[in-house]
């Protein structure tokens, strides 16, 4: 188990304040003052500046107590597995909302015995990272873009990622310029798709704001109805509309430089203990 005084130190990273880590502990703020100072005087390291009524981590205590928290973290997942069936990998998995309603249910289908899954949340790339960090969940099925340093990851597949309009919308042009004009369901900031697009922008020397109509929908099932419903634009992963594309229910756009095929994948903290078990579940999920 984590000597206290990095757990003191994850908290205070948390809190910003001594005394409030101090309440959480259930201990006095100048014992919280004294651990900090003794892990700084063994490690030769300084940890926290103090600016005034906020507490602040240098780069390197908050490299350490990031450091610390996987640890933690992981130690308590190692006993856990000990403690229950050592036949049978219990797991906590989260799942963007892109993914939900396409990969999602092939991994639950196909999970074989060796595998249960407590629970599956979904939500945007940005919010399963985090609980990814905290902790909350063991690993991540995610479309977006992550920090390498900060996370592994295993390959699972590839999505096209295409610009998608009700097929009564009167467009002819191939550059995203005369677009610009037209409704645009997106999805919201800190979302994978809504971040692939406003990258592909970047290269092309524009902004999301260069639409002059945006409507942001958190549900990518919701905007895939509006888009059947209205005369709008979506740029939107095809496994999510290639039902209503077949159906001509809604219209691929054929826009000049949008190519974009966007990898997959399982992803989890740097260096985890489980990453074999992870590997084995990709594998068995995706038969390879």
């Amino acid at each position: 188990m984590l000597d206290k005084r990095y757990q003191t130190l994850i908290i205070l990273e948390n809190t910003g304040s001594y005394t409030a880590t101090a309440k959480q502990l259930f201990i006095t703020q100048p014992a919280v003052s004294q651990q900090i100072s003794s892990l700084e005087t063994e490690l030769h390291l300084h940890l926290v500046n103090n600016n005034g009524h906020r507490i602040e981590l240098t780069e390197q205590g908050v490299k350490l107590a990031e450091l610390a928290k996987q640890i933690d973290i992981e130690t308590s997942k190692v006993i856990q597995t000990m403690q229950t069936n050592a036949d049978q990998n219990r797991l906590k998995m989260g799942c963007t909302l892109s993914l939900s309603t396409t990969l999602l249910p092939k991994f639950i289908q196909n999970l074989s015995s060796k595998f249960h899954i407590l629970t599956s949340e979904i939500n945007n790339t940005t919010h399963i990272l985090q609980n990814i960090r905290d902790g909350r969940i063991d690993f991540g099925l995610i479309e977006g873009n992550f920090n390498k340093s900060e996370f592994d990851s295993i390959f699972l597949q590839n999505e096209n990622f295409i610009g998608v309009s009700n097929p009564a919308l009167n467009f002819d042009s191939k550059n995203i310029v005369d677009l610009f004009d037209k409704n645009l369901y997106v999805r919201e900031i800190g979302s994978g798709s809504r971040e692939i697009l406003e990258h592909w922008l970047g290269t092309q020397n524009f902004s999301i704001n260069d639409f002059k109509h945006i409507i942001e929908i958190a549900s990518p099932s919701v905007i895939v109805q509006l888009l059947q419903q209205s005369p709008g634009i979506s740029f939107i992963y095809e496994s999510l509309v290639e039902t209503e594309i077949n159906d001509g229910k809604l219209k691929r756009l054929d826009l000049n430089g949008f190519n974009i095929s966007h990898p997959i994948n399982l992803v989890f903290l740097k260096n985890s203990y489980f990453t074999d078990t992870y590997q084995q579940l990709a594998d068995t999920v995706l038969n390879r």
